[in-house]
């Protein structure tokens, strides 16, 4: 129960008490429910623990021999993130614990103490130094996964675009490119450079809504719209409102129902289903696919209007084996965050692996790269990544990573062996989920049917 799931040893508890029979006695309480033990004795030496190491929590007794507990209660509450402060008082001083408390001090013991009612504050404590924790890891996380490495000049052209698109109030972009390359990530990009940062960043894969309820997710429903509608429900526009919306593979939401996306998007305003009272919107719209819009225009799958109405600016991210000056740095940022992430804080790849990763084509692109550094982590048995551990298909290496005849060979050759590599990929990751399609579409990035319909071309059982 203690700590959330976190084990006790990993909590550390500061005392803060000039009285050694305090602080012994102290000692031994914290010790004996498995938390790990420090003490100060004043006010500068309280200072100096709090600023060489983190602490939990912090039992701190407000009258100090070199100064005022507050002192040290203001320097545990600066800190990021702040250690839960106990504050111990003599009944007949509860003013003080007052003062602490409006201060920000989690809570107040009167002395002499009740070490049963310690132990239930002091675990209190604990669970919200637990919760934090998770949360400081979640927010690194998103931190790390919303942030982008552009070493090479195409994918510097890519930001500088995105960058006009988030100075403007709303103009929309189609992000274009294969699955993995990255566009929700320039698309997060180009929400947290916007003045709309502040808003909800909302993605939507059009492809995984069902048909059926697709409008409904869209832009909301009223209670008794349809069988199971018995409450009202905010859609994804109004979700987004202030912020951003990204409609993910919009080349493959469906041709019915495109007019209706194209009449809010043109008007900026909506009807919820089922409702008779219109909603205006203030949202960004960006969309993103990995299929070529002028073919699906052609084939009648995606309408011109909606095209041209996504595709003020057209943002074409190039796939990871046209920007090789970015893979070595992607991977160091992937190993930065699964190091914390998986707790191998000391894992580093070796100079093949490096090479490995230089020499592979990435079809899966920089999707594909974070997955590969995660199972070097996770592989690895020592504290060196080698090129076996990255678990990168056989026989499917570039060679030369730039200048060689290869790379002179015809448009035709390279055609050819591009679609062998997505090919081989294609199979290898089937290999890996145990040939479940719904488990490799999620790992490649695509959707169920673009998967089906590429294991249909390739012929592959």
């Amino acid at each position: 129960m203690v700590g959330m799931g976190v084990e006790a040893s990993e909590f550390s508890i500061l005392v803060v008490d000039d009285d050694p029979m305090v602080t012994s006695a102290l000692k031994f309480f914290v010790e004996m429910r498995g938390y790990r033990f420090a003490s100060a004795s004043g006010v500068g030496d309280a200072s100096r623990k709090l600023a060489s190491q983190p602490f939990d929590a912090v039992l701190l007794d407000l009258y100090l021999p070199d100064g005022d507990g507050l002192e040290v209660l203001d320097r545990c509450l600066e800190l990021d993130p702040a250690p839960a402060v106990i504050v111990m008082t003599a009944r007949a001083e509860i003013h003080g614990a007052v003062a602490a408390i409006r201060r920000g001090a989690a809570d107040y013991l009167a002395k002499p103490l009740d070490l049963d009612d310690l132990g239930a504050r002091l675990e209190h404590a604990l669970g919200h130094a637990s919760m934090r924790r998770k949360l400081a890891v979640l927010e690194e996380q998103q931190k790390q996964q919303s942030s982008l490495v552009a070493r090479a000049a195409a994918m510097k052209e890519v930001l500088a675009v995105a960058a006009r698109v988030a100075a403007t109030p709303a103009s929309s972009a189609l992000l274009i490119g294969e699955s993995g390359v990255g566009k929700e990530v320039v698309a997060a990009y180009i929400h947290e450079a916007s003045e709309r940062r502040k808003g909800a960043f909302v993605r939507v894969n059009l492809a995984a809504i069902p048909e059926s309820m697709v409008e409904a997710e869209l832009f909301g429903s009223v209670r008794g719209a349809f069988t199971d509608a018995k409450r009202d429900r905010a859609g994804h526009f109004a979700s987004a409102d202030g912020g951003t919306l990204l409609l993910d593979e919009v080349c493959e939401f469906k041709p019915e129902l495109q007019p209706k996306l194209l009449r809010a998007l043109e008007e900026r305003r909506f009807f919820p289903v089922g409702s008779d009272r219109e909603r205006r919107m203030n949202v960004r719209v960006l969309a993103a696919t990995n299929r070529d819009p002028t073919e699906m225009i052609s084939r009648g799958v995606l309408r011109e209007d909606l095209y041209y109405r996504l595709s003020t600016i057209v943002i074409r991210i190039p796939p990871l084996r046209e920007r090789r000056d970015d893979v070595l740095p992607l991977a160091t940022h992937f190993l930065a965050r699964f190091r914390v992430e998986l707790g191998r804080p000391s894992v580093n790849l070796s100079s093949a692996a490096e090479a490995a990763l230089l020499a592979y084509r990435w079809p899966g692109n920089v999707r594909e790269l974070r997955n590969a550094i995660e199972r070097g982590v996770i592989i690895s048995d020592s504290d060196t990544i080698g090129r076996s551990d990255l678990g990168l298909p056989f026989g499917v290496e570039e060679g030369p990573a730039s200048g060689g005849p290869e790379q002179r060979s015809s448009e035709s050759e390279t055609s050819l062996r591009l679609e062998d590599v997505e090919r081989r990929h294609i199979v290898h990751v089937l290999q890996q989920t145990g040939g479940s399609k719904t488990r490799a579409a999620a790992m490649l990035g695509v959707s169920r049917s673009t998967l089906w319909e590429k294991t249909k071309r390739y012929q592959i059982d």
